[in-house]
């Protein structure tokens, strides 16, 4: 079975977004205290919190190859 180019470049860009979603989480988690005593959070509030930032990553990381195609085109 012969490895093309197309499916290297994609393999390397799951990847790499799945390595910036764990980056994310990471600094997301360090985070988390700080939110909690400057905004006086409660569980549910911090967990609202942390669940929109990921939810906004995976959003971003899903509609930014939109916008990348609409530059090519």
């Amino acid at each position: 079975m012969k490895l093309n180019f197309y499916i290297l470049k994609s393999s390397l860009v799951g990847a790499l977004g799945g390595l910036l979603f764990g980056f994310d989480t990471a600094v997301i988690a360090g985070t988390t205290h700080a939110l909690t005593e400057t905004f006086r959070l409660t569980p549910g509030q911090l967990g609202l919190t942390v669940s929109i930032a990921l939810w906004g990553t995976v959003l971003g990381a899903m509609t930014s190859g939109i916008w990348r195609t609409d530059r090519i085109s």
